[in-house]
């Protein structure tokens, strides 16, 4: 599975607190489980924020999700866990909502598929630039597709499908 996102590790939750940071949504993370991974019994995400409002929208949007938790850095015994997440513990995999590379640009694989998908479903012409760009929603990777003055926000899971 396509996965550009970062290790969510001890350094970067001090960071991150440091910088005022200090409510943290935890959600399952399906493609932080590679394909024939044995080792890895759950994966998760874990997404910053300053705003209790957009912490708790996001919470609401996964509210599905048997995993979510909202962390809040008031609470001693939260940072406590959220350390302990930090530290990547055998079986699981942690991530942070943010991005391996500082300048993202689509793999040659991600390209073909995208090309695809606005040719099924645009009527942008071929001979034209597209501008991509990833983003998150939520703790979800979306594409945001831009030609000319009309934009898509898809998510990067409907690219990835075909």
């Amino acid at each position: 599975m396509y996965n550009p996102l970062v290790l969510f590790t001890k350094p970067l939750l001090t960071t991150l607190l440091n910088s005022g940071y200090s409510i943290f949504v935890r959600q399952s993370y399906l493609p932080g489980i590679e394909p024939g991974d044995n080792n890895t019994k759950e994966a998760f995400l874990i997404t910053p924020y300053m705003d209790i409002g957009e912490a708790n929208l996001h919470f609401q949007a996964i509210r599905f999700d048997k995993r979510k938790y909202i962390y809040q850095a008031h609470r001693q015994e939260e940072m406590d866990k959220l350390f302990i997440a930090a530290s990547q513990p055998p079986g699981y995999k942690v991530f942070a909502a943010w991005l391996k590379e500082e300048h993202w640009a689509p793999s040659e694989e991600l390209g073909h598929k995208l090309k695809r998908y606005i040719s099924i479903h645009t009527n942008w012409r071929p001979n034209h630039t597209v501008d991509v760009e990833l983003f998150f929603k939520y703790g979800e990777l979306f594409l945001s597709l831009r030609y000319g003055q009309e934009e898509l926000k898809v998510p990067l899971h409907q690219i990835i499908a075909g």
